[in-house]
Formats: structure tokens, sequence, C-alpha cells
């Protein structure tokens, strides 16, 4: 059983990882006791846009604007945010409107008094807390109950995915107490305060002054909130202090359909960055669909809501002003429950309770398989049911951006929890599924379908993990459906791909995503949706983890096999190729390790021009030139995966030792790590390893010093390829000598046999007969004009092998 909230979280117990979304592998073993910290954190900053451990807060802020551009739906009214996001009824909105409202004068007035005398942002979270403090004492009075504790940070910064980060405040749940230790994972909301420099404060309460006489004159009340009972003082110390003007009324603002575009600027403010920022940190330190907080300027609120499509925030207000508003969301925050705020409400620490608390821990906590009718058109399993996904450790990974696809993936095993029939969605994940109901599952209403599912039994000693994520509803084929269509294609490399044993997906209103109905209010916003798919799949292992290097390359070149047939035969490319997405077994049974191609949710369809798909795909360190530049990046060809493939290989050779202990290199040299800076950072470094590999090949590990001949051709060979990406349709003046590495006795010997089809991912397919590698041939431009997709004949599956020694495998 799951540990719900209580008493103080130490740091161990915080299910919290340091792996980029791009550069993790979504499937792979608890990497948890190697030292890799250092290395993945590197890579993170390569997503947040930072370039170095000291990446400056304008950096981040900058990466956070540019991720929200066109994402961002500004002025909502604050009746409908809480109504849709804290699950505010008609109840509540009529206890917050029949009563007439003052805010804690003391507090208020120590709140101005810091605002007034220039003092630090933090000088305001403790008058601020008072005045909340003083709206939760009066809602208890009136019998409400609360779930809510205002925590203060004092100076203590949390730990956060690169740069740590202190936001002013964080609200917590009710179990917390203050002297219990802060964190990201078990808080409800973040609190982020700002002052406006002294002069531009000045200029704005002079113009406020100027708006109050003239509403004064025309014989109207003093403030904009319908609260007669206003505190006269508080009144008095907001005008003599506070930044004012006219605010509107939410009676005033049409609604969102009808207002048009929104006359603020498109870009964001550095403040709505880092509440952008803490929504990341709160996201990525639990499992949650989304995340909520406020932003203050001076005593004007927005409150800010994030999920994986966007941000929305909310119209400003003057809580000085209009205490009514401020009454109203912190009512809304203060009784709405951990689901309501945000957290995944499939996940609880029983199979009898549901999720009532944040969870200090994820292990032992249940994952609840969602059920629906029988219409839905899935398949049910005749003797074995599963309803509960058993979660058995820590994640092995955590996606760190705040928009895209969200993913998280828990170890552990499915639970049987019902035998026979019953509304279960599950359909047989064998490896000859019924297709005919794939397409009969799902729809934009709401439904739930099914992928496919579970296996007729479930292996007791296979270790399983389940993922969690957010695709694209654009993306025409989602993972699982990825994986059973190439297991299908391409039988003899089902022992490389992944096992699917359960796969559904949520979409529409049964993913009960609060963002959609805002978003369903207006036509002005085209912002791509998303859908909420789990899949559970076996358990594979990283190749720094392999023994020897004879291992390592039959894994590796097992996947070059498996992703060279996956897109000739089976018409997939896939398009993130990354170190963490090139995976690796044991067979007992053959004595070798078996490579597996992982993480197929980026895969795109192959067309004749190359795979449709045109926007940047892939991770950072290991994307080819032409995806790094600066410009619309061309198409996604085989060709670039294959230079993603030789990036990781050259990767592998300086980071990897091979050493059980110790399989990580913690410094593996300035030069490679380039690779994970900017897009023109990298760019920039592979460019010069090209042409000057020296400095990145003096890192290769012992280990893995055979390569190195091998690494060299590869080098040569690509960047023969970038030369001629240079003279794209040109001859070049001279001929090109091809370079011909020696031939060796490595890897492929007598490896497999032809498939047993009673258990095919045991079974290795295998070439009939040993024989000499195919030569390394390069054209010569005098013989062929260069052609976009290999660059004049380099670039294909039967160079890259030669350069390895290796020829394409004979399969029977």
């Amino acid at each position: 059983m799951a540990a719900n909230m209580s008493g103080t979280a130490s740091n161990n117990s915080l299910y919290y990882y340091h792996y980029s979304d791009d550069y993790s592998s979504d499937y792979d073993s608890d990497s948890s006791e190697h030292p890799l910290n250092d290395l993945v954190s590197s890579l993170i900053r390569f997503e947040l846009g930072m370039t170095s451990t000291n990446s400056t807060p304008n950096k981040q802020g900058a990466a956070f604007q540019e991720d929200l551009l066109g994402r961002t739906l500004r002025d909502v009214s604050i009746e409908d945010f809480v109504k849709h996001v804290y699950g505010f009824t008609s109840n509540d909105m009529k206890y917050i409107t029949s009563n007439q409202w003052t805010l804690d004068f003391k507090g208020l007035t120590e709140y101005n008094a810091a605002l007034s005398q220039g003092r630090p942002e933090n000088a305001l979270y403790l008058p601020f807390k008072t005045i909340m403090d003083g709206l939760f004492e009066k809602f208890r009075d009136d019998k409400y109950s609360l779930d809510i504790n205002l925590a203060s940070l004092g100076h203590e910064q949390l730990k956060s995915m690169g740069t740590p980060r202190k936001p002013d405040g964080l609200f917590m749940f009710k179990s917390h107490q203050d002297s219990d230790k802060v964190s990201w994972s078990l808080s409800k909301a973040f609190l982020e305060f700002q002052i406006s420099p002294s002069d531009q404060r000045i200029r704005k309460e002079a113009r406020g002054a100027r708006g109050q006489m003239r509403t004064l004159c025309k014989g109207r009340t003093l403030g904009s909130a319908p609260n007669s009972r206003v505190n006269v003082g508080a009144i008095a110390s907001a005008l003599d202090l506070a930044p004012s003007g006219s605010k509107r009324r939410s009676s005033d603002v049409p609604e969102i359909e009808e207002r048009g575009h929104s006359k603020r600027p498109k870009e964001m403010t550095w403040k709505e960055a880092q509440g952008a920022g803490y929504a990341l940190e709160m996201m990525a330190a639990a499992c949650r669909r989304w995340a909520t907080g406020f932003v203050i300027r001076d005593t004007t609120v927005w409150v800010h809501y994030y999920d994986r499509i966007g941000a929305i925030f909310t119209e400003e207000f003057d809580f000085s002003k209009d205490p009514q508003k401020l009454a109203m969301v912190a009512l809304a925050l203060a009784k709405c429950d951990v689901v309501q705020a945000g957290f995944e409400p499939l996940i609880s620490p029983s199979l009898d309770s549901p999720l009532s608390a944040p969870l200090v821990s994820m292990d032992g906590a249940f994952l609840r398989l969602p059920a629906c009718d029988d219409d839905t058109g899935a398949t049910y399993m005749k003797d074995h049911l599963y309803s509960h996904f058993q979660i058995s450790g820590n994640p092995l990974y955590v996606y760190q951006g705040l928009n895209g696809r969200g993913s998280l993936v828990l170890p552990g095993r499915p639970f049987e929890a019902v035998k026979g029939s019953g509304s279960q969605l599950e359909q047989v994940a064998s490896d000859t599924p019924d297709t005919s109901k794939l397409a009969n599952g799902t729809n934009d209403s709401g439904d739930i379908g099914i992928v496919h599912g579970t296996t007729k039994s479930l292996p007791s000693q296979v270790s399983m993990v389940v993922k969690l994520s957010w695709p694209l509803a654009t993306r025409p084929n989602l993972e699982a459906e990825v994986i059973h269509t190439l297991r299908e294609r391409v039988k003899r490399m089902r022992p490389h791909l992944p096992k699917v044993h359960f796969a559904m997906v949520l979409k529409g209103v049964s993913i009960h995503l609060p963002g959609d109905l805002f978003r369903s209010m207006t036509t002005e916003h085209n912002l791509e949706q998303r859908y909420f798919t789990v899949m559970i799949v076996e358990q594979y292992k990283h190749l720094w983890e392999v023994p020897t290097y004879a291992d390592f390359m039959k894994a590796y070149l097992d996947i070059i096999e498996c992703h060279h047939a996956a897109m000739e035969t089976g018409k997939f490319l896939h398009r993130d190729i990354s170190d963490r997405n090139l995976l690796w077994k044991w067979s007992s049974k053959h004595r070798r390790s078996v490579g597996i191609l992982n993480d197929w949710d980026l895969a795109s369809d192959v067309i004749p021009l190359g795979p449709h798909a045109k926007h940047r795909t892939g991770t950072g360190p290991f994307m080819a030139l032409d995806l790094l530049t600066d410009d619309d990046p061309p198409t996604h060809l085989y060709r670039h995966d294959l230079e993603s493939l030789f990036y990781v290989l050259v990767w592998a050779a300086v980071h990897y030792t091979l050493d059980k202990g110790n399989p990580v290199v913690s410094q593996p040299g300035s030069t490679i790590m380039k690779w994970t800076g900017t897009y023109a950072d990298a760019r920039e470094a592979k460019k010069s390893f090209l042409g000057d590999p020296l400095p990145i090949f003096s890192k290769i590990q012992p280990a893995f010093q055979p390569l190195r001949k091998h690494l060299n051709a590869l080098r040569n060979l690509f960047n023969k390829a970038h030369q001629n990406s240079v003279t794209l349709a040109t001859r070049l003046q001279s001929n090109s000598t091809p370079y011909v590495p020696d031939t060796e006795e490595l890897i492929n010997g007598d490896l497999l046999v032809e498939i047993d089809e009673d258990d095919e991912d045991d079974e290795l397919p295998l070439s009939t007969s040993k024989s000499e590698p195919l030569p390394l041939v390069v054209p010569t431009l005098e013989e062929v004009e260069i052609d976009f997709e290999t660059l004049g004949g380099c670039l294909t599956f039967e160079n890259f092998l030669a350069a390895l020694d290796q020829k394409p495998r004979q399969y029977r």
C-alpha cells in the first residue's frame, strides 16, 4: 500500500528523476543506482534551453515563453475558472456573491506598506498569508471543510530539475504542518509575487487616483466589487498606497467566444514564465494532469492553469478593491480535492480507497485501468481480467517538459482482480491479435478505446512497466499501434521490438481535462489536442548495462537491422533515436544479448518521398545536422536516423565503461557535452567533430577501443555526406577515395535460427551463412548526382554496416 502524505516527506521518498523526455527511454530499467545524474542533468538543460548548470533565469524564462507561444488562452473569467478547474458549485457561488467581504485590516496595511517601502517580494508573503488566513477562518466559521495550508519556504530553495527554484509560497494540503518539509510533489498550487518598480507604481497610482476622482464626481460608490461593507481603513490604505486604476468587473466582460482577440501581448511576461516554471516542477515531481497557481503583481492577481496542451490565465483583478474575487478563488482552492488540484485520479494508495491526498511515495500504489461499456468495441479475456496495475517502485522516467507527451513510466505488474466476464476493457495482445476491432473503440466523444491488451497468461517472472502519456491527437498512429503493426509486418523482428501487454486510450471528455472546457468555448485558439494513453510493456535494460563489448555490439547491430526492417518492410521510421531508446535483454536460450529498439511514439509512416512529418523530432545530442537548423527543418529521412545511430555509438564509446560498478563516466569531456547545448551549439559542435574527431576520440573508454577504427570509418562517411549536402545538386571537382576498413570476425557469427511460431519473441532470426562483409562504397559525384535522401549514395544501410565490417543479414 502506498503512503499518503503525512508528517514530513523525506527527500528519498520523493519520486523524482532528472530525465529529459526526449533523452529517456520510456520502458527502461531503473538506473537510480548508477552515477548518471550529472550526465542526465546536462540533457535536461538542452530540453529547457539552458546552456550550463548556471543558466540564468532569463534564459529559462525565454524557453518557457517559446514553449507557450500560441498555446495560452487569456482573460478567462474568474467565475468560469473556479467552476471548471476547482469544481466550484452554484451553491458556492451563491455563498460568495450573497456575502459582503472585507480583508484583514492589519494584513492589508502591512502588505501595502511593503509595497510603498520598496521591500523585496518575499516581504509580501506574511501579510498576504494573514489576509488569506482571515478568509479561511471565515469559511470555516460558515461550516466549510477546507483542505489547505499556505506554507512559506523561508530561504529554502526546492530541489528542481536544473537551477533550484524558490517560489514566494506554496499552497499545501491541510495535512501539511508548519514543521514539515515543503516539496513540489505535495503542493496544491504555487504563489508568486511581483513588485512593480517604484516609478511605474507612482504613475499607476496617479492614473488610479484620477480615475477614482472621476468615479466620485459621477456619484458612484468607491470600489468595483458589490461589497458595501468593505473595511473603510482598507479602502484608505488602498487609495494611498496600492497601485490601482479602474478594473473591469466580471459582469462587464463579454463571454469568451464574443471577446475576439485579446489586446494583451502574445508574449509571456517574465513573471508569467516564472509561474510556468513552477507549474513544470509541480508536474514533474508528481503524477499530475495539470497544475495551477497565483501570480500577483502588487495587488493585481491572475490565476494560472497549465496542462500538456497549454496555459490558461484568468482576467486580472485587484484584491484590495475587489475582495469578493479574492474570496472566490480562495474558497475554490481551499475546498477543492486532490484530483481537482490536478493529481492523477487513476492512481490511489490501495485497491479499496480513491486518492485523497498526494502520495509521499508511488511504491505500493495502484493504477486503476479504466473500464467502460461493451459498445466500445473492445474484447474480453476469457479467464483473466486485470483491473489494476500495482506499482512496485519509484518512477523509472518522469517527463521534464511543460507541454508535450508528459510521459510517466512506472514499474510493477498487472493486478488480477476479476475472473470471467465483465466490463473490463481488454483485448488479447498475443502476437496475432484480432485487429478487426482496433478502429472501433475510440472516438472524440469521450469514449475509451483499446489498441491491444493483456496476454493470455501473465509470466510471473517478467518485469513490467506501465507508461502514461499524452500523444498528439493528430498523430495517425499511437505508439502501441505502431508496435503492433510492425510485429505483424516484420515478424522476424519481433525479438527486437517491445512486447506490449496492454494498451488503451482516453479521448475527449473522458479525460476530464478542465482546460478543454475553456478551449471549447472559443474558436480563435486552434490549439493542439492530446489523448491520454496507458500502455503496459515488458521492461528491458540500458545498453550501458551490457557486460562486454561483444554483447554491446550484438545488441547494437540487432537494433540497426530492426530499424532498417521497420522502415523498409514495416513502413515506419522511428525518428527519435537516442541512447536511452536502444535497449537489450538477455536470451538464455541463445546465450547472447538481444537488442530492442524502443519508444516508437514519434514514429511516422514512410511514404515515397520520406515520412510526411516535417516538424523537428528527436533528441538534441543525437539529432542529425540537417535537423538542427534554425530554419524550418527538412523532411525527416532514414539517413537522419542513421546519423543519430552514429552519434549514439560515439556517445556510448565516450561515456560507457562496461564496468558494472561504475558504468558511466562522470566527466566525459567538455567537447562532446557541447552536443547538449542549444540547437545552434549542437550543430556547430557536430560539424567540428566531423572535421576533427580527435578531441572526442581521445576520450573513448578502454572497453570501446576496438570500436575506434569503425567510428572513424563512420565519421569519414558522414563527413563526406555533409560535404555533399553543402554542394547538393553539384559535382565535386575530384573523386573521393572510399574508405574500406579491415574486415574482422567480430559480432554476427552464427546467430540465429528460423522463427519458431510458438515462441517468436524468444527465437532470433538469423542469416543462413557467414560471408565477407560488403565493402563500403561511396560513389563519386562523377558517377551519380547528389540526391537528398542518401547525399550522393553515402548514407545507406549497406554503407553504414560496411563501416562496421558487417553486411546485411540474410533471413530465411
